[in-house]
């Protein structure tokens, strides 16, 4: 990904719960909410250069259209809980010095990411900043 001051890292299903209420039941309904948040998150980073996302969903690769940007990361966590992957990569980015703030409601998470010297947001704000 290329050098942007801040990345957000997205508990998917927890930040598009948040966003547009209950979590639906089927497959389908389930990823047309999800590709409705990423749409947002990609016209979103078309008018800022200074961000970079990572949106981590639980489970295994779905078909959510795919979006061609270079500071927009989908990652289906498959095996492992999104939690661990998310966890994974702050460690990761914060090793390498940079800024990097979780967009969940989930407190556990959220208490291991500030330990990792991860900022923390609610999902409701950080789509507010999107609108």
């Amino acid at each position: 990904m290329p050098q942007s001051s801040r990345t957000f890292i997205i508990d998917g299903s927890n930040a598009v719960y948040a966003v547009f209420g209950p979590w639906p039941e089927t497959l389908g309904e389930q990823n047309r909410c999800a590709s409705d948040f990423i749409s947002a998150l990609d016209e979103w980073l078309r008018l800022t250069q200074e961000f970079s996302v990572e949106a981590v969903f639980d489970g295994f690769y779905r078909a959510i259209p795919s979006v061609n940007r270079e500071r927009l990361r989908i990652i289906f966590s498959d095996e492992a809980k999104a939690d661990s992957v998310i966890l994974e990569r702050v460690r990761s980015l914060v090793y390498f010095k940079k800024k990097v703030t979780v967009v969940t409601r989930d407190r556990d998470l959220a208490d291991e990411a500030r330990r990792e010297n991860a900022k923390i947001l609610d999902p409701m704000k950080f789509w507010d900043m999107l609108s």
